[in-house]
């Protein structure tokens, strides 16, 4: 049984009779508009602008036959319910023990029958309780609507990709920071991806900004952009509220930061299906139809009910920012200045809160202030100088016990590498030593959140020279 919330009827954006547009990339409110034989776009002046090739043209076309189908399909219920859901004013659903029991027998069905010798089976051979904890399975159910066979379809992609992408040995375990290599945790920082608050029903918003991954400095391989994917969106459903309200993507590219290559854009669809996300609605923000190649490859990727939440404005930074609100998303949520340029802080600041939270470990603590100035450290003290330090002996100390414990911190549990990374911080203390950085002309104690990372990072540079001396 579920019990419904309604929605107040004097807050609906839906009184009104549906009325069906000529397009499925927008909406346009102006009656005289909708006598026009073109298709709506949410910005008119942009669709003046000619100068497509034949091929563009083609695509143009082809994505708007794609959407229009899609809606074509739906009832005048299901278009209104539609509606709703993409203006974040549907209404809002409640979970009772009966009905999430009925649907989890339904649902276990449909596991026992169909899957043998699949990724999820060797999984559950591994550890039972992890595949079959009820948490884990009603973040399933949730991102289907309660359907049990589509709900089981999805858990068998979950575990394929999960396999894939981070192999059998952590099949069975939560993925956090510290499983991911050097190159996915810079692609993460890279900011391509990001969180951008929620919107006005509380739905989660992620950003997408193809530009940041084109103009990166070293080219990220499709592994790392998956394992970022995974572990982005996995991360954000740890909230129970994300995983009853859903998600709402939006796909930048405008300006400097257009998405130029399809390259790796089925992957990353063909991996985000596999998570545990209730998709409630996808924006794409462009500013030449030059991208319908692009927005085309997107569409024909989608399930048929995704393209009818999925909505295109054309125009600037401003327009489109204009565009969304009427969608529930303000305006501040994109992480970009008034000129387009992306802004990285508010991502960083997660990134370290994912650190600090996922690595937390309790440290000896020195008998020194932790940031008291130094002027000379001792023979045991480990200096961090991003640069060489000869033969200081506590840095030859402090690399032996990387280079001791490397392959079992590499290889070990989350809670194995929280106990090595805390007997290297006993170790130094108890040997007379502290961990210092340069503080001006003298020096001061690295405090214990940066500690962390800082072992953390030493043996990730440890694993990538040997593998570089293997090669």
């Amino acid at each position: 049984m579920l019990v419904q919330v309604p929605v107040d009827s004097n807050t609906s954006v839906f009184n009104q009779p549906f009325n069906e547009p000529q397009s499925c990339f927008g909406f346009c409110n102006d009656a005289s508009a909708s006598n026009n034989s073109g298709p709506i776009h949410q910005n008119r002046s942009i669709q003046k602008k000619d100068g497509l090739t034949e091929e563009e043209r083609k695509n143009k076309k082809a994505m708007d036959d794609l959407l229009s189908e899609a809606l074509k399909k739906l009832t005048f219920e299901e278009r209104e319910e539609h509606q709703e859901v993409l203006h974040g004013v549907n209404d809002l659903v409640f979970e009772d023990d009966t009905f999430l029991n009925s649907a989890l027998q339904e649902l276990e069905s449909h596991l026992a029958n169909t899957k043998s010798g699949s990724v999820y089976e060797m999984a559950e051979s591994i550890d039972a309780a992890y595949v079959n904890d009820k948490a884990f399975r009603v973040m399933f159910l949730r991102a289907n609507e309660y359907d049990a066979k589509s709900t089981a379809d999805q858990m068998f992609r979950f575990f394929d990709l999960k396999n894939q992408l981070f192999g059998t040995d952590k099949l069975v375990k939560d993925i956090t920071i510290e499983d991911l290599d050097d190159d996915d945790i810079a692609c993460l920082k890279a900011g391509w991806i990001q969180l951008a608050g929620r919107d006005r029903s509380g739905r989660q918003v992620f950003v997408h900004i193809g530009g940041l991954l084109r103009d990166h400095a070293s080219p990220f391989t499709i592994q790392n952009i998956l394992r970022v994917v995974y572990y982005y969106i996995m991360k954000a459903l740890q909230s129970e509220e994300t995983q009853l309200r859903g998600t709402v993507s939006i796909w930048y590219g405008i300006g400097n930061l257009r998405i130029k290559s399809r390259t790796g854009l089925k992957e990353r669809f063909t991996a985000t299906r596999a998570l545990p996300q209730k998709k409630a609605a996808i924006h794409g923000c462009v500013d030449d139809e030059r991208q319908y190649a692009i927005c085309t490859v997107m569409v024909k990727l989608m399930q048929s009910k995704m393209r009818a939440r999925m909505r295109l404005h054309f125009g600037s930074l401003t327009e489109c920012q204009y565009q969304l609100s009427t969608y529930g998303i303000a305006p501040q949520s994109l992480p970009l200045d008034a000129f387009g340029n992306v802004n990285l802080d508010r991502h960083l600041r997660w990134v370290h809160s994912c650190v600090m939270e996922e690595t937390l470990v309790e440290f000896p603590i020195s008998s020194s202030h932790a940031l008291e100035p130094i002027t000379t450290p001792n023979e045991n003290d480990v200096l961090f100088t991003g640069g060489k330090v000869g033969k200081h002996i506590g840095n030859q100390r402090f690399k032996s016990y990387i280079l001791e414990f490397s392959q079992v911190y590499d290889s070990g549990t989350d809670e194995i590498k929280r106990h090595i990374v805390n007997e290297i911080s006993a170790k130094i203390h108890e040997g007379g030593g502290r961990f210092l950085r340069r503080h001006g002309a003298a020096w001061e104690e690295v405090p214990l959140d940066n500690l962390r990372g800082k072992i953390m990072q030493a043996f990730r540079k440890c694993r990538r020279v040997r593998k570089q001396s293997c090669v």
